[in-house]
């Protein structure tokens, strides 16, 4: 099973991957979306687009007490899907934060399904997800 402690460090594999390694905001942003596309695609079938929304705009929400700048924007229109918000955030910022945000917004989301489908499934969806960020790890499902 995926410990929360390896989590974070998953996630900055999986954005170096699509990014680079000496990436800006602009290429930090476009990977942390791809990312999100490639969980919410695992999970739609799982609670629906409503549900994949509902999970972002919460991960947002709490992301924001450690960077305040992913506040929405006034002029932001309420239909818009929360990451395309998350997106728009991340570019403006320098690489590292860009990074550290999107990795924030990430695992806050991948915590908030834990909590609501169980650890192993999410664990599993995870993985699927993002199978180049838990190449290296060594740790194994297991049921719970």
């Amino acid at each position: 099973m995926t410990t929360w402690d390896t989590l974070r460090p998953a996630l900055r594999r999986v954005l170096t991957q699509h990014a680079g390694t000496s990436a800006d905001a602009q290429a930090i942003a476009a990977a942390a979306l791809r990312a999100y596309e490639c969980l919410a695609q695992e999970l739609a079938p799982l609670i629906g687009e409503a549900g994949i929304n509902a999970v972002c705009a919460r991960s947002v929400h709490l992301t924001q007490r450690e960077f305040s700048w992913l506040a929405p924007a006034r002029s932001a229109e309420p239909r818009d899907a929360p990451f395309t918000h998350v997106r728009v955030s991340l570019e403006r910022q320098d690489s590292a934060v860009a990074t550290d945000g999107a990795i924030a917004v990430l695992a806050t989301f991948a915590e908030l399904l834990a909590s609501f489908i169980g650890d192993g499934l999410t664990t599993r969806l995870l993985r699927e997800a993002w199978p180049d960020g838990f190449s290296g790890d060594t740790t194994r499902e297991t049921k719970t």
